[in-house]
């Protein structure tokens, strides 16, 4: 592999780095910019080029990856069950406000 190559593995993980702390702040704009970013290091990498001295950076790209995935997950998870709070809570004010009046 040639120093492109590995420069832009380096770029990709710098980025997926910054992407967990950017979804860590709950900032995914941020994680949505940072990704495109991303994307574009990515494919600048001939595949063919890759050797196994850079096994360990795509490794670690993949880990990165995939608790980044994790933490988006977990901010799913959360908003649905706010949103169905939201939806009880409302269905029981409208209730409270229909029987009231």
């Amino acid at each position: 592999m040639n120093e492109a190559t590995q420069n832009e593995l380096q770029r990709a993980l710098a980025l997926t780095v910054e992407m967990i702390d950017a979804a860590a702040r709950d900032n995914w704009t941020l994680v949505t910019e940072l990704d495109a970013q991303r994307q574009v290091h990515l494919q600048q990498i001939q595949h063919d080029t890759l050797a196994a001295q850079h096994r360990e950076a795509l490794q670690t790209l993949q880990v990165h990856n995939r608790a980044l995935l994790e933490r988006a997950e977990q901010v799913r998870e959360t908003v649905e069950q706010q949103l169905s709070q939201h939806q009880y809570n409302h269905r029981a004010l409208r209730t409270y406000i229909t029987s009231a009046g």
